[in-house]
Order: structure tokens, then sequence, then C-alpha cells
């Protein structure tokens, strides 16, 4: 193991692809492809695993900002023109050593939003972000407007048509049952 200068917080776990993989593919049709070769890296991880994952509009500098997470200059793909570089759910190839038997992964996801992609599909790459995450980024750009509202709203909602248990019980019960499955939420609001 070795510590990195730029980002003294963790240590970059060795033996393992130093680059971005494609966790989950999203074909034309809707459907989600896992990606082997990343699985590959995950099934390798010992002891205990957190997942940050990102996400929010596209072309907001998400990518840009799990680059610095990383301490890295150039790392998750990011580019200068107005069409989404990433395209569904990506991973870092090399687990963040937190301390001994615990490690972070993080997941890039595909911009919400794009002309490239439909409603149900933007749903689909918010739904699975936040499902495999711990801690669930949502980034945005500029000030809170309505639009802004409307995402955060979406995100907020998602529990709704998530069922993790069919028993019959209150909604309060219902509401504790379902609090234990999603990650702790973070809301950058970038260039505000």
């Amino acid at each position: 193991l070795h510590s990195t200068a730029t980002a003294p917080w963790f240590v970059m776990a060795e033996a393992y692809y130093s680059g971005p993989l494609q966790l989950i593919q999203i074909d034309e049709d809707g459907k989600c492809h896992l990606q082997e070769n990343a699985v590959a890296i995950l099934n390798q991880i010992p002891g205990r695993l957190a997942v940050v994952g990102i996400a929010g509009l596209y072309r907001t500098g998400k990518s840009f900002l799990l680059n610095r997470l990383l301490g890295l200059q150039d790392g998750f793909e990011i580019g200068p023109s107005v069409n989404p570089c990433t395209k569904g759910l990506w991973i870092w190839g090399q687990p963040v050593q937190l301390a001994p038997d615990y490690y972070c992964i993080l997941i890039d996801t595909e911009g919400l939003g794009s002309t490239q992609r439909s409603a149900s599909c933007d749903m689909q790459i918010l739904s699975l972000c936040i499902l495999l995450s711990s801690y669930f980024i949502y980034n945005s750009i500029g000030a809170i407007d309505e639009q802004a509202i409307d995402e955060l709203h979406l995100v907020l909602n998602l529990a709704t048509h998530i069922h993790v248990k069919s028993r019959r019980k209150n909604e309060e019960e219902k509401r504790a049952d379902l609090s234990q499955y999603f990650p702790i939420f973070l809301w950058v609001l970038r260039d505000f």
C-alpha cells in the first residue's frame, strides 16, 4: 500500500485496475448489462465496502468532482463538448482503502436530462446509483431554481417506487424499514 501526496486522507489499494471501468452498460432499449471485468474487481475487495455514487444533470462536472476526490487530474473521462462523456454507470477500478479491511468504490453516472436518453432511462440511472450507494451525491450547478427543486423531488420520491417488505405495517414502520436501505445524501451546489 502506498500513500498519495495529493490526497493524504486515503490509501489506494494495490493490485487493481487504476482507471475507470464500466460497471453497468445501458443499451438503446434501456436494458442494463453488468460488465464482468468490473464485477471481477468488486469481487476481489476484502472486508467492508463503502460506495460513493454521484448523479445529476449531464455536463455539470460529476466526473470532474470524482477526479478531485481521487486527487487526480485525469481519471474519469471529462470533455469540453456539450455531449455527455459518461454512458451508463462506471466505477474507479482501484478501490480506495479508508482503513484496514475498509474500502471505498466511487461510481460515476451518465448525466440526467440528456437528449440522447429518455426520462425512463434517467430514472434507471438514478435508481441504480442510489440503490448501489452508501453515500449518494446529487450534483447540480447554478442557483436553486424550480428545475433544481423538481430534480431533487425526483430523487427524494424514488423511495415510493421501491418496495422492501410486503408485510402490512403502518406508515411509520414502512418508512423506518425503507430508510435503512437508502444512502446518506449530499447535495453539491456548484457555481452557486
